[in-house]
């Protein structure tokens, strides 16, 4: 019997996927558990498995199309059962109780199509062989245009430029749900920021001091990011009026301190969740963000990855940037938006003295928080940035290097 495969939801926030690619083609066999097919979605891609068995009989829907959750994109034969029918026929049907249409003729000859092609390599032309080596084409998956089914050069040459038009598809249109989630953002969160520069000369010493411990003790070195996760997570804690999220017409409480941080990408911005800030030792934050960025790189985060963040932190201190505001991601209740470090003017009661300091811009969802909480966070963030061993009340490091503090 036909059973349909769909599109499924691969988190709360899901409405719609694209699939990005086809891991199977119809007349495969399909093991259970065996992937299917590759979800592109605003977030990352994820890899499909079939919860039957059975061959794969008919692709509704082609990479590159975006459908809403639910809908069908392809149907399975199950072991047993007769052959595909087109994609209209209901779960539980056969061939046999279905009328035979010119649409399902089609369905059959492109499979039979299909499997010859994979069988008898030899049906290329020599020409088309040679073309196939250079573009790099499997010519077993190609429908031959030529008398008897044939593949000729012309044929080869299609299945390049359709591959190379699949590839750029999924690019494009999780460029498209970026926007939409950010044109979502704008329009029904309601936001308002509140900024402040602070002195960032003890967190530079003190990042100095932590890197020569772990060093010593072999463990990666710290970064900037590292110290500010931790200041959030250490915020949160401290401040847990804003350690909520707006779900289903009212604030929930979360209990622990679970945050996103924005990477760059080659597909564009990602957020993945480093989850229990509060809770981690510090180098184990630092690890936990290096394995998160190497994921996003090489597009292999996993939905758990991305999901569960009550706030962001997005960090362009790399940057020739000084100081901006970031959009919220939908679902989550604020984002800290930080700049470079660098010596600037600053006054310390009558003296004008050089600094190295940074600007903060803190963006609040005001259905969690008024200004009175948020400025309370951002003066927790910005008081333990400018008095940065406070981290270390809540994340000794001495377990990870060696009993060695500084």
């Amino acid at each position: 019997m036909n059973v349909p495969v769909v599109m499924p939801q691969l988190g709360l926030t899901m409405t719609e996927g694209s699939i990005s690619q086809w891991l199977k083609r119809p007349g495969e066999r399909v093991e259970k558990g065996e992937l299917l097919f590759v979800v592109s979605t605003d977030k990352a891609d994820a890899e499909i498995e079939s919860l039957e068995e059975g061959t794969m009989a008919q692709i509704v829907v082609e990479p590159g199309t975006a459908v809403a959750v639910g809908t069908v994109v392809a149907y399975l034969q199950k072991s047993g059962g007769q052959e595909s029918a087109t994609g209209s026929t209901p779960v539980g049907s056969t061939i046999r109780s279905s009328p035979v249409t010119p649409e399902l003729k089609s369905t059959a000859r492109v499979v039979k199509t299909e499997l010859k092609s994979q069988t008898d390599v030899c049906s290329a032309s020599p020409r088309a062989r040679r073309m196939a080596r250079k573009l790099g084409v499997d010519v077993s998956v190609i429908q031959g245009s030529g008398a008897g089914g044939r593949i000729v050069e012309e044929d080869v040459r299609k299945s390049a430029e359709q591959a190379r038009a699949q590839t750029v598809a999924p690019a494009v249109r999780h460029r498209q749900l970026i926007a939409e989630r950010m044109v979502q953002s704008i329009r029904t969160t309601p936001h308002f920021c509140v900024n402040v520069e602070i002195n960032a000369a003890q967190l530079i010493s003190f990042l100095k001091s932590l890197n020569y411990s772990v060093q010593k003790a072999g463990s990666p070195r710290l970064t900037v990011t590292d110290l500010l996760l931790k200041t959030l997570g250490v915020a949160l804690t401290e401040t847990p009026d804003m350690n909520v999220v707006w779900e289903e017409g009212r604030c929930t409480q979360r209990s622990g301190a679970d945050l996103g941080l924005a990477i760059a990408t080659e597909r564009g911005v990602v957020a993945p969740v480093v989850h229990s800030v509060d809770k981690l030792e510090l180098v184990a934050v630092s690890c936990s963000r290096n394995e998160l960025v190497k994921k996003a790189r090489e597009g292999r985060l996993s939905l758990p990855d991305l999901e569960g963040g009550v706030g962001t932190l997005s960090n362009l201190g790399m940057y020739r940037v000084d100081h901006f505001q970031a959009l919220i991601s939908p679902g989550q209740s604020f984002v800290l938006a930080l700049g470079r470090i660098r010596d600037r003017p600053w006054v310390e009661e009558t003296t004008l003295m050089v600094r190295p300091t940074v600007y903060l811009s803190l963006s609040v969802d005001h259905r969690v928080a008024d200004g009175a909480v948020a400025v309370g966070f951002l003066g927790k963030i910005a008081d333990i940035i400018e008095n940065p061993f406070q981290i270390l009340w809540s994340s000794s490091i001495s377990k990870d290097t060696g009993g060695s503090k500084t």
